[in-house]
């Protein structure tokens, strides 16, 4: 199973929505609330600058996505 969907919304922006348990504990554990520049929608909206460093982090703690 996927920890992460991620997609983009070709604005500028990356779309990201953790879907385990253990994404939504590495998601505030790391704190990436602080990337968000919108988080009213399903996923949360994050500037495609920030989208590398993200998702490095998630896949050097051995979690993956679904696009």
């Amino acid at each position: 199973m996927a920890d992460f969907h991620l997609t983009s919304a070709n604005d500028g922006t990356t779309l990201i929505r953790p879907v385990s348990a253990r994404a939504e504990v590495f998601w505030k554990e790391n704190n990436f609330f602080k990337y968000v520049v919108d988080n009213e929608a399903e996923h949360y909206v994050i500037l495609n600058e920030n989208r590398q460093k993200i998702c490095d982090e998630i896949r050097n703690n051995d979690m993956d996505f679904v696009n």
